[in-house]
This record gives structure tokens, sequence and C-alpha cells, in this order.
């Protein structure tokens, strides 16, 4: 297999899909013991089911570390089930996680900022970025994740990045959030946002960081399985895993500029209720990493 982005060969990490089989079912005991019962559809979106949660090799670059699955599955989000009630209970813990990133990101653009958000789920960044003074405009081809955004107020257009026109304003920042590590093609999606983006204009990733998953998954019991269970790493359920190094070399390959980088965490854990125990180890999880976000210009 030859990488999407350099088109060097890809290589195995592993030569048998055993392992991301194993890490699968003790993901479903991890959240199961969580919750107190097997999650059902559509409870268990984003808690045991994801779209690249079944069995595949890992396979890895040998120029710039990608991690790819190696796996027949082909992303379609648009008809994502999710529990109605529940994103709506959800919905304030984005809200939150996001609003404690103010210190980060607010100061990079000025008032009414035109920002463009690609993968905007609930549209809980969309209701942070107008209360820091932005002009967002959500993209998200999931039907129900759409039209909840809206209900919530935000604006959002059910098309992808390849479809979207700028309004009058070119954006002066593109945020790709949980999203950039599903995409089949990312070099043709950073190639989109940098023929878009204003002069000097931001973009912002955030990926899961598969250099700390393959560190963390040796550790299998205690710390590293709650790492990577908060995390939503067990199994890695990811089209594509980026360290920093690799993450930063897809952004160059296609013209940008990495200006700041910062370790991060999952947002929140999307368990529909918050038990002491799980409030617990999330407190101690939650500043470890796990996860990558990086700016660029």
């Amino acid at each position: 297999m030859v990488c999407p982005v350099c088109e060097r060969e890809i290589v195995p990490v592993e030569s048998r899909p055993a392992r991301i089989e194993r890490e699968n079912e003790i993901r479903e005991s991890f959240v199961t013991e969580r919750l107190g019962h097997r999650a059902e559809d559509p409870e268990n979106m984003d808690l045991t089911k994801f779209m690249h949660g079944g069995p595949g090799r890992l396979l890895r670059c040998s120029c710039c570390g990608l991690i790819s699955r190696d796996e027949e599955t082909r992303a379609h989000y648009e008809d994502d089930l999710y529990d109605p009630a529940l994103m709506k209970h959800l919905y304030p813990r984005y809200v939150r996680a996001f609003e404690q990133k103010r210190p980060l990101y607010q100061p990079l653009l000025g008032n009414h900022a035109e920002v463009l958000e690609v993968g905007s789920h609930l549209g809980a960044f969309l209701q942070t970025a107008e209360e820091w003074g932005w002009r967002p405009t959500g993209l998200d081809i999931g039907a129900a994740t759409s039209e909840f955004a809206r209900r919530q107020g935000g604006t959002v257009k059910r098309i992808s990045l390849d479809d979207y026109s700028p309004r009058l304003r070119r954006p002066e920042a593109i945020f790709i959030w949980n999203c950039f590590e599903q995409l089949e093609d990312p070099g043709a999606t950073l190639r989109r946002a940098r023929s878009m983006l204003d002069r000097h204009g931001l973009l912002v990733v955030r990926v899961p960081n598969a250099e700390f998953y393959l560190r963390e998954r040796e550790r299998e019991r205690g710390a590293g399985r709650r790492l990577l269970g908060y995390n939503n790493l067990l199994g890695f359920p990811y089209r594509f895993g980026y360290s920093r190094a690799s993450l930063a070399r897809v952004l160059a390959h296609s013209g940008f500029t990495p200006i700041s980088v910062y370790d991060s965490g999952l947002l929140t854990p999307p368990y529909p209720d918050l038990s002491p125990r799980i409030r617990q180890e999330w407190k101690a999880v939650r500043e470890r990493g796990g996860w990558i976000e990086m700016v660029c210009r």
C-alpha cells in the first residue's frame, strides 16, 4: 500500500489484526463496566460504535510515519444515528470543553473574524466561536448532527469542504476538530483549505495522537487502559493516525507552516451520565494527552 500523503510504502505495524480485535473487546468491556449495562444503538455512538471501529491491521508509512488502517470500511457519516435526548444532554459539556480553550485560541483572531469549522458535529464550537466575537459557519454531512446544531442556533451547511463556497469574505481561519483523522484524502482537504483561506489565514487541526496510542497500549492494565479508554483510543478506531512530527509534515507538504502545538485530551467522555467513578478517573487522565492540536498559518 502507498501513503496517501507522501506516496511512499506503508508497512505493517503488526502482521495480524488480532491485536486490534482484542482491544475492541477491551473497549466494549471498559464502557459496559462504567455504564452499568451494555450500550445499545444509538446510545453507543462514540462509545463503542465507530466508523473505523472494526478489526484491521495497522500500517505505517516508512517516510512520514503516518498510521493507516488496513480495512475495507468506507466512511459514510451522512446517516449516523444519534439519540436526540443524549445529544441535548451532552451539548453543554462540549460547550464547556471548547470554552476552556479560550486562552489558546480567542487571541488568534479579531472581532467578526470569518471562521469555518469542518465537521461541526453538535455545534458546540459554533456557539463558543460566536461568544468569542467571531462569525462561524459549520460544515457537516451528518443529517442528525446538522439538524441538531441548527436547532442550537448555529449556521450549518450539510455539505463537504469541497462543495463549500465562501460568503462575501474568505474565512480567516478553518478549524478541523475531531474529523481530520477520518478523511479518506487528507492531502486533498488541506489543499482545498489552503486555496480557500484568506491571506495569512489560520488552520487548526485536532487529531488523536497515534504515537501516544502505540506507547500506552503496551501498558494494558491500570493507568494505560484508562488513558486509552477515556481518549477513545482502544482499537484505534480512526482511518489515519498522526504523531506531532507526521502531522506537521503532512501540513507542511500542503503549504502550511505550524506555529504552535498543544497536547490535549478527549473533549468530554461521551457517557450519558458522569458517575463518581467516571469523574474521578477522567480527572486523573484528562491532562495526560492522547490528542494533538496544531495551529498553522
